[in-house]
């Protein structure tokens, strides 16, 4: 019984084999320390944050393109294709750079620049109007087919009608407008007078209101001839394949006079305005003389109708007895009632006057009245 309840040598031998196989391959990976934990924490911010740049990249180009504008879109340099207004998907730079630009109905402003004058006569030329506080904008002499001198600030408004080679050409189109409104000015005002740009101010308003219709007709066909010379030079460049991409749809300008010239237009002005009041004046008073003779006609018209109508009706009258003595006369009674009417005619003047006798020989004098009728 004691035997069985002790343990033998050979169960004590078993044990310590079972407990060696247990310990038998590589020992277990020990649990990260914070440093390694905090190192992969790290990188995975950095994977998740390259790949979110990544995406921003990818869709950095991806725009939408204002209602007003267009878009150029180039790949390493070459224009590969344009886009209107909506939603524009391109390549990341610098695979692909898009280039803003305003669209085809939206209108550009360029004032035209100045040439810096030779000498300073030629300033002196110029320099009127920017004293006078006109405009801000350049101006320029240019010479007319009548031989005076016109001083010009124009305004170019143009379109962009070719995107593509308004890109390309973007820094020359400045300087290329200049040139061409310059050169087309040129020949345009050599082959028109002053009167077509100016309309020259007058004392009478009604008479500058008629002068100004036919002259601002004429400085509207001004304007389009400028109009049509200009695009007609563009479309030249357009056909020498420099195009620059652009039509101008306006012009604005403005004409002075230069100083000197604007001095003997204004004493010219003074003038004819002194004249024009001297005239008004004598033709007010002549007028007025006119009208005071035509009054004073009618008066003396009028009295003497007056008169005459008097004299009529009192002769009339005087003769009623005569010619009522010839109507009742008759050849036996005629010779009698003129010797009747005769002595009834002095009786009548005898009475009407008075009569002084005087004595000779005693002085005495008597006086005889007559009738007081």
């Amino acid at each position: 019984m004691t035997s069985a309840a002790t343990p033998s040598h050979d169960d004590h031998d078993h044990d310590d084999h079972d407990h060696d196989h247990e310990h038998i391959g590589p020992p277990p990976v020990p649990p990260p320390g914070p440093i390694a934990q905090s190192v992969a924490i790290g990188f995975r911010v950095v994977y998740a944050a390259t790949l979110l740049l990544i995406i921003v990249w990818l869709v950095s180009n991806i725009r939408e393109i204002p209602s007003d504008s267009q878009a150029v879109v180039t790949r390493f340099g070459r224009i590969v294709r344009t886009q209107a207004s909506g939603l524009l998907i391109a390549w990341p730079r610098p695979i692909e750079q898009v280039q803003l630009l305003p669209g085809p109905q939206r209108l550009l402003s360029q004032n035209i620049a100045a040439l810096a004058p030779p000498s300073d006569k030629a300033q002196a030329l110029i320099g009127a109007p920017a004293a006078q506080g006109a405009q801000a904008q350049a101006v320029s002499p240019y010479l007319t087919g009548d031989g005076n001198v016109l001083v010009l600030s124009a305004s170019l408004i143009y379109r962009i009608t070719d995107p593509i080679a308004y890109a390309l050409a973007e820094s020359h189109v400045a300087p290329a407008l200049d040139r061409l409104f310059r050169a087309t000015t040129v020949r345009v005002t050599a082959g028109r007078g002053l009167n077509e740009f100016l309309v020259v101010e007058t004392g009478d308003e009604q008479e500058a209101d008629d002068a100004a219709r036919p002259v601002a007709a004429l400085r509207g066909e001004v304007r389009e001839a400028l109009l049509t010379a200009m695009n007609d030079r563009l479309q030249s460049l357009t056909d020498s394949a420099a195009p620059l991409g652009i039509a101008v749809e306006r012009i604005d300008m403005t004409a002075y006079l230069p100083p000197d010239a604007k001095t003997a237009f204004d004493a010219v002005l003074l003038a004819s305005q002194a004249a024009d009041r001297g005239v008004a004046m004598a033709r007010t008073d002549a007028e007025r003389r006119r009208q005071e003779a035509a009054r004073e006609r009618e008066r003396l018209l009028s009295a003497a109708q007056a008169t005459a109508k008097e004299l009529i009706s009192k002769a009339n009258v005087d003769t009623l007895r005569i010619s009522a003595l010839e109507q009742e006369a008759t050849p036996q009674t005629r010779g009698s009632m003129i010797m009747r009417e005769y002595r009834n005619g002095v009786a009548d003047i005898v009475g009407r006057t008075s009569v002084t006798v005087v004595d000779p020989q005693s002085g005495a004098r008597f006086i005889l009245p007559g009738s007081q009728q």
